[in-house]
């Protein structure tokens, strides 16, 4: 199925993943280094309270709708605006915010904090590779979008990018390669990592 594909989507969706991982890891240790009080760890984690409080495959929809539908179209409307990288928002913020909250954990509780980096691992394996195909394939439906704009702007105009051949691999990388990802993961998320954690604590 991957030959049916544009291979320099998947390369450069590892190295986006590279990146986003080395991200992760820094701001787990920065944030490890910080002292917050327990309301601010409260706090931090209230934004997935809703879907924390489902269970079973109704918990799973609700990953399955938030990350599989919400956040990839997001980052394509984003990715339609003549500004590179902006798509990039959500991706960022998903490494971000549980970097910070495993830095925190660990703070608090190095045992429960390395278990559930640990019980992390699956499914932000899966979730984030799924955003990062995607973004890599809206990178170049981006450049696409941008350089038509800036050519508005030029006297000697630059060669375009054919924005229908970017937008239909950015589909078949959605439909075939990410949401998938992401489905699984959610999966992963639901029912993997809470007996990783229950496990090993």
């Amino acid at each position: 199925m991957l030959k049916s594909f544009d291979l320099d989507i998947i390369k450069r969706a590892i190295k986006i993943f590279i990146i986003a991982t080395i991200c992760l890891i820094i701001t787990t240790i920065i944030c490890y280094f910080i002292h917050p009080s327990f309301n601010e760890l409260k706090d931090l984690g209230s934004t997935s309270e809703k879907i924390s409080d489902a269970n079973g495959l109704e918990r799973v929809w609700k990953y399955i709708f938030n990350n599989g539908f919400q956040v990839p179209l997001q980052m394509f409307i984003l990715a339609l605006l003549p500004i590179p990288y902006l798509y990039l928002i959500n991706l960022v913020v998903t490494i971000i915010l549980p970097g910070i909250m495993l830095g925190f954990l660990i703070n608090f509780d190095i045992h429960k904090g390395i278990v559930g980096s640990i019980a992390f691992i699956p499914h932000y394996t899966f979730e984030i590779m799924g955003f990062c195909i995607l973004a890599s394939a809206l990178y170049l439906l981006n450049k696409a979008i941008t350089r038509r704009f800036t050519n508005l702007f030029r006297k000697n105009k630059k060669e375009n990018y054919a924005i229908k051949t970017n937008f239909i691999n950015v589909i078949k990388s959605y439909i075939f390669i990410a949401l998938p990802l992401i489905i699984i993961a959610a999966f992963l998320e639901t029912y993997v990592a809470d007996f990783i954690y229950n496990l090993m604590t």
